[in-house]
C-alpha cells in the first residue's frame, strides 16, 4: 500500500540536498565577492544518506513501521467496501507519513550537524555533493560517517 513512499522520501532528501548545493554555489559567489577564501568540500550524499547511522536507523524504523501498518490495515480492510477501504488507507497513509517525518527530521538534523562539524574542522567553507564536483575539493564523506558513529 505504501510502496512509493520510501522512494518519495528519498527523492525529497535528494532534492533538499540539491537545493543545498545550489545555495552553496550561490554562497560561494558571495564569499568570493567578499574577498574570503573558499574551500570546497565534497560529500557523497547518496552514500551518506544510506550509511550515516542516524539515517540508517531511521529508514529501518520506518520500514518496520510500514510493515506493521500494512498488516493492521489489511486486517481492518478485510470485508469492507471500497469507500471504507479508501478511508482506512488515507488514515494509514497519514499515520505512516507523520511517523516517517518524525523519525527522519532528527536524523537529518544529526547529519547536517555532522557535516557542519567536519567542515569546520577541515576549514571547509562550502560543501557540495560530489556528483557535481568534477575535479578537486576535499572529500569529507568518511569523516562525516565517522562523526555520526559509523565504523
Amino acid at each position: 500500500m505504501f510502496k512509493n513512499l520510501p522512494k518519495a522520501l528519498l527523492t525529497l532528501f535528494l532534492c533538499s540536498l540539491l537545493v543545498g548545493i545550489g545555495l552553496a554555489v550561490t554562497n560561494m559567489a558571495v564569499l568570493r565577492a567578499a574577498g574570503e577564501n573558499v574551500v570546497i568540500g565534497r560529500l557523497n550524499g547518496a552514500r551518506v544518506g544510506q550509511e550515516f547511522p542516524a539515517m540508517k536507523a531511521a529508514w529501518e524504523s520506518i520500514a518496520k513501521k510500514k510493515a506493521e501498518l500494512e498488516e493492521e490495515l489489511n486486517a481492518k480492510a478485510a470485508g469492507k467496501d471500497e469507500a471504507e477501504r479508501t478511508s482506512l488507507l488515507e488514515q494509514y497513509n497519514k499515520q505512516y507519513n507523520d511517523y516517517a517525518r518524525s523519525v527522519l527530521e532528527p536524523a537529518q538534523k544529526s547529519l547536517e550537524d555532522a557535516i557542519a562539524a567536519v567542515a569546520k574542522e577541515k576549514g571547509v567553507t562550502v560543501v557540495i555533493d560530489d556528483s557535481v564536483v568534477h575535479l578537486g575539493g576535499i572529500d569529507i564523506t568518511e569523516d562525516v560517517l565517522k562523526k555520526g558513529g559509523a565504523k
